[in-house]
């Protein structure tokens, strides 16, 4: 994801840190972002004392890679550590996700961020969000509708100009991303 840093731009920022801006638990707080996922245990808490973290964010830039089996154990070891844990997936991968993550579902540092993506938002303050079951009284006890227009005016609004505070994090010196010999 081609973003700005504090830095300036880039495409190929793997491991950056910052204060959490989006409105979730973790707001406010020094967070690592991992857009990478090869990172042991150690080293993210090792990175986390020199960028002083009380939060790590997990999928940051559209990372987040489901089928990557050390996060759950992972995940829960670093919950027992005290951190804040952000887990950042697309809507698509929801019921899997629940699924991969019910033991620590309901802790309340554990934060899953369900990203839907709904480009030119700007023009669409007549479309109504709705928040549907999968059948009629299948799951759960009702739907839940709101405008665009409400859901903009009662939600944390995160301007991207807010994002150019967060520090990359000098990879080659820590942990380069592995490549593949072809």
């Amino acid at each position: 994801m081609d973003r700005d840093y504090k830095t300036g731009k880039s495409k190929s920022v793997g491991l950056f840190s910052g204060i959490e801006i989006e409105h979730t638990p973790a707001h406010g707080l020094q967070t690592l972002f991992l857009a990478r996922n090869d990172l042991t245990y150690e080293q993210i808490t090792d990175l986390c004392k020199e960028v002083k973290a009380k939060a790590i964010y997990y999928g940051a830039n559209r990372a987040y890679v489901h089928s990557h089996h050390m996060q759950v154990a992972q995940i829960q070891k670093l919950l027992d550590a005290g951190y804040y844990i952000t887990v950042d997936y697309p809507h698509s991968l929801h019921a899997q996700v629940k699924e991969k993550f019910k033991a620590m579902w309901k802790n309340e540092k554990f934060i899953p961020v369900c990203s839907i993506i709904f480009p030119y938002s700007e023009e669409d303050d007549q479309v109504y969000m709705k928040l549907d079951d999968v059948d009629f009284k299948a799951t759960g006890p009702g739907v839940w509708t709101m405008s665009m227009n409400h859901f903009k005016q009662s939600s944390g609004f995160t301007s991207w100009d807010e994002y150019k505070q967060d520090e990359p994090i000098e990879e080659k010196t820590v942990w380069p991303i592995p490549t593949r010999n072809n």
